[in-house]
């Protein structure tokens, strides 16, 4: 019997061991992230062995061989596409096979924007299927199949027969197959059971729930599903599932990119196909999964993770860490978020897990890395409970302005690894309008209409949705004012009400005041990426807006060029009149003083500001290495040939760090939404003053 015992990304290699291995046990609770304690013995190898261009339209396991189609210039006219057929030899080289036919199909489709997809039969038959989409007066899209036969491509004049019928059928959703048995999902979302040419087999499946999706089957006689974001083992004709992937709390490969579509290989090997969705960023890969008996720990050790919220920067640092080193981590946070009724949600208390987390703390226990988001951080400093990080983390090449945030005369205590810059964006010339923050409230103030109801006659300079979007835009710049000395000014907050009054009173009018200024459970506050949507969806010139990611930007300037006319865009720090701008760490990480794995834990700080983890795109803030930066900014223009003479990094390095407090925002917000509502200033004020007194009273 084996016990899996080394993660090699996330928790793949223990959930898939505990669904396809026999004896291995199941091991995580909610909310967390659990690697092994016992001495590894072996694990999966995670191995990237994707073929060249890899944008994948197809990818089968016939007769043992893994069978990969890709394209290159995706999402172009067909007579642009170029279509490769590799198979996966058996020294593990990629080798291309001849007579995929796609060249011939150029010919036999219209001149739209092609979006090709390959079928490979268990009996080694090729059929094609092509959707071109046509924008003229109006969209339209046809849909055309194709088999091949020794090299040579037939129009069909209707669905093929079998499997790959099955497969391009648009009443079914996914097919996949266990052997010489087919298991479908109907677009309804019913599972079926047929054999290959698609005769019906009586089998007992599995009811499917809203969200569910069949990825890929074995003809060893399993299947596995996707439910709920956890991938489930499925033996063949019955109902009881296994867990093999806990998608809500580890990912697949780095977090940004998701399963497009998977295959069981020879010898049980897991191949993922993962893709960020977007065709242009050629951001996608093949991973193998590969059970290695073999494989020993190396100088890593066990390491323990917490925070109050979910974050995939840390998972993607949890999986970089791992592989590194060897080295087994516990990732776990204490509350779990979702939605209801298009509000956040949160299950469990932000007040108890930092009871229970500071009584470990000051009783020398607890985890080994703590990331400080949501957390009382100079309390833990000032108590002695963090570990001064400094020469211990090369900080080298890190936003000038985002390494000394938590630097005191005793030391260095923690590090972010994200932040949210507040800037604004538009045209050099619409740009050049929004001189400051008092400005700005002007320039709304006089617009007829400012409200994103679809119906403005001319395009505002900005649209927001909701009050909460307008606070979201100008509270970070007057939060420090507001709460001098760590009490509330009570003349800088009337005058913040003032400013926010007049944009009211004007072209925000219309703005609907039923939003909550803070989420129910109070957590984290993560600003609203307000405007920027509306300015990507062309129904405002401008988008001020806390940012999550550079490399979308280029694409945001491309799709408003669509009214504009350039592709062309600047980007500056939303700025008051006194020069006061903004930008929120995040993902701040300190080391327990009293660490089990002290060096880990260093080292794990280290990972999270690698060139590996800061380039990924977790949509959790911008990265904080200057690298990273620049090539999220500058690839993410390249992909839409949009231009901009934006320096980014002195753009963000000029920024004022503002660490914010949810407790305070809340308040502050409480004050305005009264003010909304018709209260007086003085009402508004003394609100505010109210809802943080017990607060600021705890912190002395």
């Amino acid at each position: 019997m084996k016990k899996l015992c080394r993660i090699v990304s996330g928790a793949l290699a223990a959930l898939f061991a505990a669904a396809l291995l026999a004896g291995c046990s199941e091991e995580g609770a909610s909310g967390s992230s659990d690697a092994p304690s016992a001495a590894p013995t072996g694990g999966y190898v995670e191995e990237d062995v994707s073929p060249d261009h890899n944008y994948n339209v197809g990818l089968f396991a016939v007769d043992g061989v893994l069978n990969a189609f890709t394209v290159e210039n995706p999402a172009t006219p067909l007579s642009r596409q170029t279509a490769h057929w590799y198979a996966l030899g058996q020294d593990g080289q990629w080798q291309e096979q001849g007579g995929s036919g796609f060249e011939q199909l150029a010919a036999q489709v219209g001149e739209g924007i092609a979006y090709p997809t390959a079928y490979l039969t268990q009996g080694g038959k090729l059929y094609w299927s092509v959707t071109v989409i046509t924008e003229d007066a109006e969209k339209t899209s046809e849909t055309s199949y194709f088999s091949v036969e020794n090299g040579t491509t037939q129009k069909l004049d209707a669905l093929p027969a079998g499997e790959a019928g099955l497969a391009f059928d648009s009443s079914i959703a996914s097919v996949a197959v266990c052997g010489d048995t087919l298991i479908t999902t109907s677009t309804s979302m019913e599972l079926a059971a047929c054999d290959l040419t698609g005769a019906s087999v009586q089998m007992e499946l599995p009811e499917l729930e809203m969200g569910s999706r069949l990825l890929c089957g074995s003809a060893n006689g399993y299947y596995l599903m996707d439910d709920q974001n956890k991938v489930w083992h499925y033996t063949l004709g019955g109902t009881t599932a296994e867990l093999a992937l806990d998608g809500g709390r580890f990912s697949i490969s780095d977090p940004g990119l998701f399963v497009q579509s998977a295959v069981v290989g020879p010898e049980e090997t897991l191949y993922f196909q993962m893709s960020d969705g977007n065709m242009a960023s050629g951001n996608s890969r093949l991973l193998r999964y590969r059970w290695d008996s073999e494989l020993a720990a190396s100088a890593g050790g066990e390491l323990t993770i917490f925070s109050l919220y979910r974050s995939d920067t840390v998972e993607a640092a949890v999986n970089a860490w791992q592989k590194a080193t060897g080295g087994a981590a516990t990732y776990s946070w204490a509350l779990e978020e979702g939605s209801e009724d298009g509000f956040s949600t949160v299950t469990g208390s932000r007040e108890d897990a930092l009871t229970q987390l500071n009584t470990q703390l000051l009783a020398g226990s607890g985890p080994d890395v703590l990331i400080l988001d949501d957390m009382p951080v100079d309390s833990f400093i000032e108590k002695g409970l963090l570990m001064d990080l400094s020469g211990k983390v090369d900080t080298n090449g890190m936003l000038e302005n985002m390494i000394g945030v938590w630097q005191t005369e005793r030391g260095l205590f923690a590090l972010p690894a994200r932040a949210f810059p507040l800037l604004a964006g538009a045209d050099e010339a619409t740009l050049a309008t929004i001189k400051d923050a008092e400005t700005l409230a002007g320039l709304l103030a006089a617009e007829p209409n400012i409200v994103d109801d679809g119906r403005n006659e001319a395009m505002p300079l900005l649209a927001y949705y909701n009050t909460v979007q307008l606070f979201d835009t100008f509270y970070p710049l007057y939060a420090h004012d507001i709460w001098q000395g760590g009490q509330l000014n009570e003349d800088a907050c009337r005058a913040f009400y003032e400013l926010l009054g007049q944009i009211r009173a004007g072209g925000g009018a219309g703005l609907s005041n039923t939003a909550p200024f803070d989420r129910p459970d109070g957590t984290y506050y993560h600003p609203q990426n307000s405007t920027l949507s509306n300015f990507t969806n062309c129904i405002c010139r401008a988008f001020c807006s806390p940012v999550y990611s550079l490399n979308g930007l280029g694409g945001d300037f491309y799709y408003a060029s669509r009214v504009g006319g350039a592709n062309a865009g600047e980007v500056k720090a939303l700025a008051t009149a006194s020069g006061v701008t903004s930008i929120q760490p995040a993902c701040a990480a300190g080391v327990n003083v009293s660490a089990q794995n002290p060096e880990g834990a260093v080292q794990f700080i280290q990972t999270l500001l690698s060139e590996e983890v800061q380039s990924q795109t977790t949509y959790d803030g911008v990265p904080v290495l200057k690298s990273a930066v620049l090539s999220q900014w500058e690839e993410g223009f390249a992909q839409y040939d949009a231009s901009s003479g934006t320096d980014i990094v002195a753009v963000l390095e000029g920024m004022d760090p503002n660490v914010p407090s949810t407790v305070l925002r809340s308040a502050v917000g409480a004050g305005a939404q009264q003010y909304f509502d018709g209260a007086g200033l003085d009402e508004a004020v003394e609100t505010a003053r109210q809802e943080s007194a017990l607060w600021l009273a705890e912190q002395g």
